[in-house]
């Protein structure tokens, strides 16, 4: 027998995702609870658990960030952040058809995020190449430990010009200071 899903609007579990800092996609256990019917304690309690079982304190750190919301009131209340990974991971413990359903929505809202951040990402480099063509083959040749000499001459450059693009790089955060 084949089960048939109804799934959630995509759009709504798109909602519950946000953005890091660093432009890391995350969502909240505030938000799971939420969007699969629980009450948020109990979610909190799933990861704890979770959290116990996990012999990898590194893979916690990463995909579990205990935070602290405000609640109606004003008072400080723990939730947690979690990625992609520490959501996946979460929510295979979740059981039944509509969690199935909320699993499948996260999972490709958390999927087409990702995806626009990398085009995104993609999409600035190239226009930093079209801005300054140079600094993508000087910082490439670095890395690979030529010279500035080696780097400028087949570019048609002189030494103080990568130099200058070096620096640039290192600005940017291309190059290590």
């Amino acid at each position: 027998m084949q089960l048939t899903l109804n799934l959630p609007n995509p759009l709504a579990a798109r909602q519950a995702l946000f953005l890091s800092t660093d432009g890391q996609p995350f969502t909240t256990s505030r938000a799971v609870a939420e969007r699969f019917g629980k009450k948020h304690k109990n979610v909190l309690r799933a990861i704890e658990n979770l959290l116990a079982d996990i012999p990898d304190p590194s893979f916690n750190r990463l995909n579990f960030e205990p935070v602290e919301y405000l609640d109606a009131k004003g008072e400080p209340r723990p939730e947690y952040r979690l990625t992609h990974d520490g959501f996946a991971f979460l929510a295979m413990r979740f059981t039944g058809a509509e969690a199935i359903a909320w699993q499948i929505a996260f999972l490709q809202a958390f999927n087409a995020l990702e995806a626009e951040l990398h085009a995104r990402t993609a999409r600035f480099a190239h226009a930093l190449d079209q801005v300054r063509p140079m600094l993508r083959p000087v910082v490439e040749a670095t890395e690979a430990g030529y010279s500035r000499g080696a780097i400028a001459s087949p570019l048609g450059k002189s030494p103080a010009s990568i130099t200058y693009h070096r620096r640039a790089a290192r600005r940017l955060g291309l190059l290590a200071a």
